[in-house]
């Protein structure tokens, strides 16, 4: 392992741990086992090194995730398959939520937004709504508000989690175990929300 990713795996251990806005660069230079002023000569800050794991997450996990929902060839299932995926990526990297959102809402951070993967989003989730919609295999929603409504849900618990636990009264695990339990709640939203009125 070279420098590089000693310092990216040290620093996905800080962000899990201490959260994007806790983690310090001298604790990330330390567990890498070389000294800040080398960690600085890699990544000048902070946010250069959490943009290139979350660069490296995303080249890797949602290409895959959107080649395996290709096989699925409901818009329901397509969008149940992608929950579940897409909160075991949040569930690992819990601390990613807050540092993008903060991030694309920057007026000159333009450039991170072309980096987040809707490419696939556009091409999978819509052209299969559509394809179910006209079939009538879903009710009519709209579809905006639909995945607007699906990701805000996915989100929310991770964006408030200190507070989550704090009012719930609960640790990491417990917390961990919480999210796995979402998957199906969220699950069962989708298919309310889209199971036709006349579905027998």
């Amino acid at each position: 392992m070279n420098t590089e990713e000693k310092i990216i795996k040290a620093a996905e251990e800080v962000f899990i741990e201490q959260g994007y806005d806790g983690a310090r660069m001298q604790e990330i230079a330390d567990r890498a086992e070389i000294n800040k002023a080398m960690l600085h000569y890699y990544f000048r800050s902070k946010e250069m090194l959490f943009e290139k794991i979350f660069e490296e997450k995303v080249k890797v996990l949602f290409p895959t995730i959107g080649e395996q929902m290709k096989s699925y060839e409901g818009f329901t299932d397509k969008v149940c398959f992608f929950i579940e995926q897409y909160y075991q990526i949040l569930i690992k990297y819990p601390f990613m939520p807050f540092f993008v959102i903060s991030t694309i809402n920057r007026k000159d951070d333009k450039h991170f937004i072309k980096k987040l993967p809707f490419g696939f989003i556009k091409e999978i989730f819509f052209e299969s709504f559509f394809s179910d919609l006209q079939s009538g295999k879903i009710r009519e929603v709209n579809p905006f508000q639909f995945a607007v409504s699906v990701m805000g849900m996915s989100i929310f618990p991770f964006l408030t989690r200190p507070a989550m636990k704090e009012l719930i009264g609960i640790n990491d695990e417990q917390f961990q175990i919480l999210m796995q339990q979402r998957i199906d709640e969220l699950k069962n939203y989708v298919r309310l929300i889209l199971t036709p009125t006349n579905h027998a």
